[in-house]
């Protein structure tokens, strides 16, 4: 018996050994410098509506109205014209027009409650600094589409030149482009307001509504070198799309030494919290994405052991479970009611346009499904029980419904950062796709045979 025991207390201590070994970087966290390139690099372009500003009789946007800033040297034969302030960084503009008076308590504490936000003035500086910048656009004295950015920030558009936006066809992501314009913005690191750049681009639409045909980007992305087992590997950093220097996506690709890499559709890289496994054979490791800081410019990553059985948002991996309230009736839900089945989490809110405009192409699926198959399941976020509640009764949807909140904490167990986000879970809890939209879920609910 004895000898039994110590041959068991040896194989332990040997694995446990070898363990080690393989996983010395385990809970190490990495900071690594990175280097800023124009374009979109491996990933899938980003862009956003070129908005108008808000007026007072818009209850949804009165709020931000003291917010915005005069300019001047619009050309005065222009016609329609409208102005934009483009966000830099949302969180410091806030911030300081909190503390500048033009933003009330209320609201303020009413952001920082749907973004779980808690500002550090460490990061962030009350005095105003450029953290956005400004877009006008009208039709010129020839009859055309003109656009001017204030690409020196300083609210005036006299020492700039109006120019005639790309168009862009249905199918136009914006990832090609022909142009763009180097913005100069500010940015608060370590107690001091530096200047920076960054390029942008903008593109007409003219098949999308009035108030929605112009859409701009910015074509930036970073990268940054790892070192596992003597070898070298980059590594490319998508930044945020809709405040791209938060830091908030950080989604990942490996590309090879002469930065080439497949293009990675946004939402399929590795983002924040997800896993990157580095290397090859025994010596890969595995690392955990913990965003761009954009305090010290680095990506920070943390090392984890390889295990199979790991939790995380990527294809392939276990879907960590959740409990909660669904809406209407109460009645409480878990991952673990669906199992069994396949089960399509979709993440959005009342207030994301692409989610709203996918809304009914969901139902047309969901009317099909083989419901003994699969089931459907919405996670409504950044959303508050009236505005959910109003939406649900003048556009009801059919499958059930949660509202991710401060108590439940469902979208940010998941890091959920990207809207609409969607996974398709396996009936034993693990992810087979995410982020697949219109025929792509069509497609890939038809090869699961979950559709009638």
């Amino acid at each position: 018996m004895m000898k039994q025991l110590s041959i068991t207390i040896f194989i332990f201590i040997s694995f446990w050994a070898c363990r080690q070994k393989n996983d010395d970087h385990a809970g190490t966290i990495v900071d690594l410098p990175v280097t800023f390139n124009e374009g979109f690099g491996p990933f899938g372009s980003s862009y956003s509506i070129l908005v108008a500003e808000y007026t007072l009789d818009n209850p949804s946007g009165a709020g931000w109205v003291k917010t915005y800033l005069p300019v001047k040297g619009i050309p005065k034969a222009w016609k329609q014209v409208v102005k934009s302030m483009v966000l830099l960084d949302i969180r410091q503009l806030v911030y300081q027009n909190f503390h500048k008076g033009n933003i009330d308590s209320s609201m303020y504490q009413y952001l920082q409650k749907s973004w779980d936000w808690q500002p550090d003035a460490n990061q962030l500086s009350k005095t105003p600094i450029r953290c956005y910048v400004y877009v006008v656009r009208g039709i010129d004295k020839s009859g055309k589409r003109a656009v001017m950015i204030d690409s020196n920030n300083n609210l005036d558009f006299a020492d700039e030149l109006p120019f005639y936006p790309e168009i862009a066809s249905e199918k136009d992501t914006l990832r090609h482009y022909k142009k763009f314009y180097p913005v100069e913005y500010d940015v608060f690191r370590e107690g001091k307001v530096m200047t920076s750049h960054v390029p942008m681009i903008i593109k007409y639409l003219p098949h999308k509504p009035a108030n929605m045909n112009f859409y701009y980007s910015f074509p930036q992305y970073a990268t940054t070198n790892i070192n596992v087992s003597d070898e070298e590997y980059i590594i490319a950093v998508n930044l945020d799309f809709v405040a791209p220097f938060s830091g908030e996506v950080s989604e990942l690709a490996l590309i090879d030494k002469n930065q080439k890499a497949g293009k990675i559709n946004l939402g399929h890289g590795i983002a924040k919290g997800e896993f990157i496994d580095i290397g090859v054979g025994k010596q890969k490791k595995r690392y955990k994405n913990l965003g761009f800081n954009a305090q010290k410019s680095v990506l920070q990553l943390q090392g984890e052991p390889l295990i199979a059985q790991s939790y995380s948002t990527q294809t392939g991996f276990l879907f960590k479970s959740f409990t909660g309230n669904e809406f209407s009736s109460g009645k409480l839900i878990s991952l673990k009611d669906y199992k069994g089945k396949y089960l399509f989490i979709d993440f959005w809110g009342t207030w994301c346009k692409p989610c709203v405009e996918e809304l009914p192409s969901l139902t047309r699926l969901h009317q099909n499904i083989n419901k003994d198959q699969i089931a459907f399941l919405g996670i409504a976020s950044h959303d508050n029980t009236e505005s959910l509640r109003g939406f649900l009764k003048k556009k009801p949807v059919l499958w059930h419904q949660i509202l991710s909140d401060s108590s439940n904490k469902i979208m940010e167990t998941y890091n959920v950062e990207m809207f609409p986000s969607n996974f398709i879970i396996d009936p034993d809890g693990r992810i087979v796709a995410k982020n697949l939209h219109k025929e792509e879920l069509e497609n890939k609910l038809k090869e699961l045979g979950c559709l009638n």
